[in-house]
């Protein structure tokens, strides 16, 4: 697994995630690829099969759609890596208080 990065513009410094082919804040085209840093889970998506999704604020900005550990609880400190290309929040503090 690759540490996940965000797209930083390089003309105004905006964040973005997915990366884009223009800054939506200026129109620059110029991006430099930074790491996400710290994130936190916003919010918490459980499937009845099993797994569990989360939307994760990057310490830049952008918001992520990320796989997360089953038990991930709204606040949890995590960091975001990419398996596959997959975003994947990791370090959640879980249900019961185990990691």
């Amino acid at each position: 697994m690759t540490e996940l990065t965000v797209d930083v513009c390089v003309a105004c410094g905006h964040a973005v995630f997915p990366a884009r082919a223009l800054c939506p804040r200026c129109g620059s085209r110029d991006w430099r690829a930074e790491p996400a840093g710290p994130a936190v889970v916003e919010e918490v998506t459980a499937h009845r099969r099993g797994g569990t999704i989360a939307s994760v604020r990057t310490q830049r900005g952008p918001v992520v759609i990320a796989r997360a550990p089953d038990g991930t609880v709204a606040g949890a400190e995590v960091s975001l890596t990419l398996d596959g290309g997959v975003p994947v929040a990791s370090g959640a503090p879980v249900a019961g208080g185990a990691l």
